[in-house]
């Protein structure tokens, strides 16, 4: 009797983790004991309410129900209770609690995916949502937090803000993040990202000095470029105005350097130097 309450508990809890969007979103950061005690909690919170429910439905069924005068029966627990007892696997005492973990098992299986269903359905009117791509999209900007690089992610997809990538082969981009990749059952958001490129560029080998020599501004639409986050050593907001400015001193200090180069000496004729 006790895998009445134990397998529905797990399967349902299991169950929430996949089809529910906000827990299958976040469902990359439990592992080990964190996915079990995940997985009972979301199982408990499903048996509970198909414990209320089960038993609201058992406490309305005793009652008496008349359609035209006639007395409709609606007492299905006695007729369930009475095959158990002929199969041989309840008596006639525990019959009526048969039927009732049964009833709960079954309807906390189900529960999951009536959850699931009337989150997806609140949170999109509740955002104006028009299909599902658009909710995906904002709870994938929902787990985009707890480091740093996610928050500049997530900055830079809703606020527009260019960025500067530095790459571990010397490569460096500027632009504006368009999208992360989408979380599964084991992997977050930390695989890949799409980039609208605005400027590229490289390192310098030895200096490391920043060099952007590819610019997207003469093409209406540029691709978009998918960079892999693990191949990130710097990231940045970039502001087009202190760029400019420092390349703007930066050339004006060579051309310095260059105006103030002392001439070599001319050589003197004796006579002079005595003089």
């Amino acid at each position: 009797m006790g895998l009445l309450i134990i397998l529905p508990l797990l399967v349902s809890g299991y169950l929430v983790c996949i089809k529910h969007p906000y827990y299958y979103c976040r469902l990359h950061r439990f592992d080990g004991q964190l996915l079990y005690l995940q997985v009972a909690r979301l199982g408990v919170a499903c048996l509970l309410a198909a414990t209320f429910l089960s038993a609201l439905v058992l406490v309305v069924s005793k009652q008496n129900l008349y359609a035209g005068g006639r007395l409709v029966p609606t007492d299905y627990s006695d007729y369930l209770g009475s095959q158990l007892v002929q199969l041989d696997i309840a008596n006639e005492k525990n019959c009526t609690l048969w039927v009732f973990l049964l009833q709960v098992g079954l309807t906390s299986m189900l529960m999951p995916f009536c959850w699931a269903r009337l989150y997806v359905l609140s949170k999109s009117s509740r955002l104006s949502l028009e299909n599902a791509t658009q909710l995906d999209w904002q709870l994938t900007l929902g787990i985009l937090e707890g480091t740093p690089f996610k928050t500049l992610l997530k900055e830079s997809i809703q606020q527009q803000v260019p960025c500067m990538f530095s790459f571990s082969d010397r490569k460096v981009y500027v632009g504006i993040v368009a999208v992360v990749g989408g979380p599964t059952e084991s992997d977050g958001v930390d695989h890949a990202f799409t980039l609208i490129p605005l400027l590229s560029g490289y390192r310098d080998k030895d200096t490391l000095e920043v060099t952007l020599n590819t610019h997207y501004a003469n093409v209406i639409t540029p691709a978009p470029i998918m960079l892999i986050q693990e191949n990130v050593v710097s990231a940045t907001r970039f502001d087009f105005t202190t760029w400019n400015t420092f390349q703007s001193r930066k050339h004006r200090k060579a051309r310095q350097g260059q105006f103030y180069q002392h001439r070599p000496a001319r050589p003197l004729k004796a006579s002079r130097a005595c003089a």
